[in-house]
Order: structure tokens, then sequence, then C-alpha cells
């Protein structure tokens, strides 16, 4: 009785799974000219901004990597004073080591998230790719 009740809360809570992006659609071929146009630029619009998105996620990865392969001025000083602490410069070194692997495993994490986000846009680009043809057999 109790599993029955825990099966029908789990079934419940759980949202229904969206419906999958039509790449072609009902009417379709029927879309005049301006019609065919707005979509297509509509589509163009949300490319261009995932892709500026991408742009700029990944330049702030790869500029925070930068960041932590430099030596800068307050690691000059760290590396002084580690100079006069027994094992400084190991436990310097070891920090450094960590902050690299920390930025190197950011940007893996950021191309991973460009790369789910690519395949999510493939039917988009398929559809553009459908309204593009549409676009020149009616020769708009």
């Amino acid at each position: 009785m109790i599993l029955l009740l825990a099966g029908a809360i789990l079934t419940t809570a759980t949202p229904p799974a969206a419906a999958p992006y039509e790449v072609v659609r009902a009417g379709d071929r029927a879309m005049a000219c301006p019609q065919l146009i707005a979509e297509i630029n509509d589509i163009n619009r949300q490319l261009q901004a995932q892709q500026v998105r991408q742009t700029t996620s990944m330049s702030r990865a790869t500029s925070g990597m930068m960041r932590g392969g430099g030596m800068g001025a307050g690691d000059m000083v760290l590396g002084s004073i580690a100079g006069f602490v027994p094992f400084g410069g190991t436990v310097l070194s070891m920090g450094r080591q960590a902050q690299m692997a920390a930025s190197r495993q950011k940007m893996t994490d950021q191309m991973e998230v460009m790369q789910r986000e690519a395949m999510e846009m493939m039917p988009v680009r398929e559809r553009l790719d459908h309204l593009m043809e549409l676009y020149e057999a009616k020769t708009c």
C-alpha cells in the first residue's frame, strides 16, 4: 500500500516531457515569402545570440586560465617569502598547480556546455536549412 502511494506521488510529481522540436511543420510549403523571411531571420537571430553567449563564455574561461598561469606581483612577493619558510616553495608550487588544474577543469566544463548547446540547436539549424530550401524553391 505504501509503495503504491509512493509510486503514485512520483508519477504525478514528474513533469511531462517537452514536445520534440518540429523541423518540418504542417503548412511550411504554404508559407508566403514574407513569412519565410521572417522565420529565417528569427532563427538567424537565435543562432547569433547563442554564438555570442558561447564566445563570451569561452573568452571568460580562457582569460581566467591565462591569469592563473601568469606571475603577477602578488606571486612574486609570495615566491620571495616562500623561500624563507621550510617547504614554502613546494607548497607554493602545489598551490599554483591546483590553480591551473582548476582553470583547466573550468575550461573543460565550458567546452562540454558548448557542445551540449550546439547539439540542442541542431534541430533549429535543420529547420533553417528546410526553410531556406523552401525560400529558394519559391524564388522569393
